[in-house]
């Protein structure tokens, strides 16, 4: 038998290092947001309840204290069922814990930020020759909020981060003016703005996360057949690129490689003609991608007014076409200059001046 309480407490202390590193590389605001969320997370407070401003702001002071501790601190090894096992160990450690219906995720998010969960296994399936966990309920994250990650040849789909995203846009649809997109995903579910919060909105997002969870699993199976065609080399390049404007420049381009693979997202999306799906790739796109990617907002604008599926799929390989363009020309760059620095200071001069 796991001590699970023992073994979360494992899990939570290489997040809390994590956390103490890495900490600064998001913005003030998303700071705070990610804040709020792993509090209420640790705290068992219902995304409708208030949070007590008091009580939030002594736990702030508190973990701040705790990372000045951590930050210089090594990552432990896990102990599971008599055995040790190195945090990213993530097969051998869920070789073991599958059996009791938990599943662990460990690897490397944006800026190369270590993080770590543990959750209830759903299910296990096999797609596109990769392994696909669902994840439950989480007992135990980083600040980091992956809804799906890839990792190797595994995929990990949290359905419980994804409905505490979809909580944060319904917040969102509250607002004053809020986008049409983020109208049209949640009208297309049967959600309404003058909705107000509460468990039984909760729980209607929370089918919602179900069904969103396997478009974004597309996103990863998109973003591993990517990977494999385009090889090593460019796997580095993703790995080693510094932190700054080529970093998200580069990722931009991995990820619309994935959203308009023909195993990728938005192809899911056109063949099962989720609509609600298509609403929510619109809200979420940005950055670069939005950027790189200005065919897929005339097509959505259009497909509003017309039901027209085929505007969506004229509008994906164009970005298709566009964006692998785009990742040849980064990944010669990166071959051809022995000094990989100074091949990274080229494309920020000569690519994204």
């Amino acid at each position: 038998m796991i001590d699970l309480k023992n073994f979360i407490s494992q899990i939570k202390k290489n997040c809390d290092i994590s956390d103490a590193r890495f900490w600064g590389a998001y913005s003030l605001c998303g700071f705070l947001l990610r804040l709020r969320e792993l509090y209420r997370i640790e705290n068992g407070i219902k995304p409708w309840e208030k949070t007590p401003q008091k009580e939030i702001s002594e736990w702030i002071s508190e973990r701040e204290h705790l990372w000045q501790k951590l930050e210089d601190k090594d990552f432990i090894d896990i102990a599971v069922d008599g055995n040790t096992y190195d945090p990213f160990e993530v097969d051998k450690i869920n070789n073991v814990l599958e059996k009791k219906g938990l599943i662990y995720g460990a690897g490397y998010g944006a800026h190369m930020k270590p993080s770590f969960f543990l959750a209830d296994l759903i299910s296990k399936t096999t797609e596109e020759e990769y392994t696909v966990y669902r994840a439950g309920r989480e007992y135990v994250r980083d600040l980091s909020a992956y809804p799906a990650m890839l990792q190797d040849r595994s995929i990990f789909a949290r359905i419980d981060t994804m409905s505490q995203l979809l909580w944060e846009k319904f917040e969102e649809l509250k607002l004053k003016g809020p986008k049409k997109s983020l109208a049209f995903a949640f009208s297309s579910y049967g959600i309404a703005p003058d909705e107000e919060p509460s468990e039984d909105i909760d729980g209607r997002l929370s089918i919602v996360a179900f069904s969103e969870i396997e478009t974004l699993i597309h996103h990863e199976l998109g973003e591993a057949i990517e990977g494999e065609k385009f090889g090593d080399e460019w796997k580095t390049l993703l790995r080693t690129i510094p932190c700054g404007k080529v970093e998200f420049f580069a990722r931009g381009v991995k990820d619309l490689l994935s959203d308009t693979s023909e195993k990728g997202m938005l192809k899911y999306i056109i063949e099962n003609q989720k609509r609600g799906s298509l609403g929510f790739y619109i809200v979420f796109l940005g950055g670069y991608r939005r950027l790189l990617f200005p065919e897929i907002l005339e097509a959505f604008r259009k497909f509003t007014e017309t039901g027209d599926w085929g505007l969506i799929e004229h509008a994906r390989k164009i970005g298709y076409k566009k964006t692998e363009g785009c990742a040849e020309r980064l990944l010669s760059v990166y071959m051809n200059e022995k000094d990989k620095k100074q091949s990274f200071e080229y494309i920020e001069k000569e690519i994204l001046s």
